[in-house]
């Protein structure tokens, strides 16, 4: 219960307050311009959003929230890891067998 009277006296409090600032014709040209400002900026950063990315513009810039292309991209940083352990790695461990038995042929010989 005593939250409930808090909050009303709040409430009554910020209304008094809000009555007696805006009782000068001052402080509403103010408080309207304040207002208009704050709007117009709101407005043009929604408009700058709302912005149609087609595909050439997405090219090479991931939207953190597009969780499909982002899924897409991290898909192919794993094909390529896949590709290099698969593939080069393969490779050096058959070149450096190769170069042991070599050695050890060699070793054998002298």
């Amino acid at each position: 219960m005593a939250r409930g009277n808090n909050r009303s006296l709040l409430l009554a409090g910020l209304a008094a307050g809000a009555y007696a600032y805006f009782s000068k014709p001052e402080n509403r040209e103010k408080a309207l311009v304040a207002f208009n400002n704050t709007k117009t900026k709101v407005n043009s950063y929604l408009e700058s959003q709302k912005l149609n990315h087609t595909d050439m513009t997405k090219v090479g810039h991931s939207e953190p929230h597009d969780i499909d292309d982002n899924k897409m991209l991290d898909e192919g940083a794993s094909t390529s890891v896949q590709y290099y352990n698969e593939e080069v790695q393969e490779d050096k461990k058959k070149t450096n067998s190769t170069l042991a038995n070599e050695d050890k042929l060699d070793s054998k010989n002298l």
